[in-house]
């Protein structure tokens, strides 16, 4: 987990910027349920709230397992396919490339996005439990 936190100080401003697009991710999807609803109040505030907060955790959550190599058989399968086919010669043009080299490569070069995901995932879900609990105390 050291290493994450010191990708993510490293990388600060490629994290602060999907901080933000999920920000703006989550609000464009709280505007989309909330402006749709004929009756504009508290519940679909909540909803939408709750809704987009999920949406934010689902694709950090996606982007955490993407980045523990859990889909990396297929794009390392893609990349062969292509290097056979698009290639006169793969070997002599060292179009082939390890496994395990390309998977290290990739981990070494990470900037651990998915940290500021899941973080404004979270924020989220707060701010949609907290109007969550301002409607229940109206009622």
């Amino acid at each position: 987990m050291k290493r994450a936190f010191q990708q993510v100080r490293k990388y600060w401003i490629a994290n602060l910027v999907t901080f933000l697009v999920s920000l703006a991710i989550f609000a464009g999807i709280f505007c989309a349920i909330f402006f749709t609803r004929p009756v504009k109040n508290i519940i679909a505030a909540v909803d939408g709230a709750t809704i987009g907060s999920i949406v934010i955790l689902v694709l950090g959550l996606l982007m955490w397992l993407s980045h523990m190599g859990t889909f990396d058989i297929f794009s390392f399968g893609f990349k062969q396919m292509g290097s056979m086919m698009f290639a006169k010669d793969a070997r002599r043009d060292g179009h082939f490339a390890d496994y395990r080299a390309d998977k290290a490569t990739k981990r070494s070069n990470s900037a651990y996005v998915f940290v500021s995901v899941i973080f404004a995932g979270i924020l989220c879900a707060i701010s949609a439990g907290v109007l969550y609990i301002i409607y229940e105390s109206m009622m």
